[in-house]
């Protein structure tokens, strides 16, 4: 079993993430873990050198160019072992993660797998925001929110068969975000699965605060723009709603000039309040300690950081230049 974990600067996370896999109930003689390191100036390949001298099982490869998705092609290229996962820095695994990964392998006979991905912060903003993140009305991905094993159309700290992930190729490395969707859609269009069992679980650590978040999800819809455009049949639903939602609101002054338009606007406004509401409401009762205004704040600032960020792509690509 090999895990790939791309680290860029990440000195307040990645011995927690090494921790947790030094916990596992798997044989740490047949864990083969890659730090994948981007160029780290913050001292965090100092602590990853000194675990890999106490902990054979660790490993420091170089990353020359730096990004998410080349790391992911490079973790590829030089593991060990017959099942390869993708695992963030930011991440902490559940003491059993490695092995319900390999059995669920075994037993859904997909290509594919991930489980639980829960969201949690460290602080009352931090928690909130994990919130957010993890319910329907903020990033809607059912893998984020499932209770039951079904196939998905993408998965979190995945755990995929070495030999598929090669025979599809590798991660679009022109991609700075979004490439594991983008793999996962070339996958699933090569005719194999990808499936969520919910017994697979890891720990997710949400960003500190709401100026975070939103450089997140602007580059998660800017991205999410740019693989749409080459696969628009990767395209959900779900994916449309922040960007239609953002041009709605760019609307509503010119709506306010007539009536019959104020009106819509008026009912469309009222209801984003209670989807808003419904939102906290569903979130808090499973936060534990989280801020409620943060929370509050959580689900527009994702729609809209999304939306614009789709949007800003769709028109740099339509008028071949940069978008104000």
């Amino acid at each position: 079993m090999s895990i790939a974990i791309p680290m860029l600067n990440e000195s307040g996370y990645i011995t927690d993430c090494l921790d947790s896999f030094k916990a596992q109930d798997y044989p740490l003689s047949r864990l083969d873990v890659m730090v994948i390191d981007g160029g780290s100036d913050d001292g965090c390949r100092l602590v990853v050198d000194a675990y890999a001298r106490d902990n054979p099982w660790v490993r420091v490869v170089e990353n020359p160019i730096g990004s998410a998705s080349a790391a992911f092609n490079v973790g590829m290229d030089r593991a060990a072992g017959e099942v390869v996962c993708l695992f963030s820095s930011h991440g902490v695994a559940d003491a059993d993660y490695v092995s319900t990964s390999v059995a669920a392998l075994h037993r859904s006979g997909a290509a594919g797998v991930g489980g639980r991905y829960r969201h949690e912060g460290l602080d009352p903003t931090s928690r909130a925001i994990g919130a957010a993140m993890v319910s329907p009305v903020g990033m809607a991905s059912p893998h984020r929110f499932a209770s039951e094993a079904r196939d998905v159309d993408t998965i979190s700290h995945p755990a995929y068969w070495r030999d598929m992930m090669r025979e599809i190729g590798c991660f679009d490395e022109s991609l700075d975000r979004n490439s594991d969707y983008e793999f996962n859609h070339r996958m699933r269009s090569a005719g194999h699965r990808l499936h969520f069992d919910p017994t697979i679980g890891s720990v997710y650590r949400p960003r500190p605060n709401l100026n975070a978040l939103f450089r997140q999800f602007w580059f998660y819809g800017k991205w999410k723009a740019r693989v749409a455009e080459r696969h628009p049949s990767s395209v959900r639903p779900r994916h449309l709603v922040a960007p239609l939602a953002v041009l709605a609101a760019a609307a509503t002054p010119f709506m306010l000039l007539a009536r019959g338009p104020r009106r819509l606007a008026g009912l469309g406004w009222s209801a984003y309040a209670l989807v808003i509401g419904y939102g906290v409401r569903r979130a808090d009762a499973k936060a534990g300690g989280a801020s409620i205004p943060t929370l509050a704040a959580a689900f527009p600032v994702m729609h809209a950081a999304w939306g614009a960020g789709f949007i800003k792509s769709v028109l740099e690509r339509v008028f071949g230049g940069r978008s104000r």
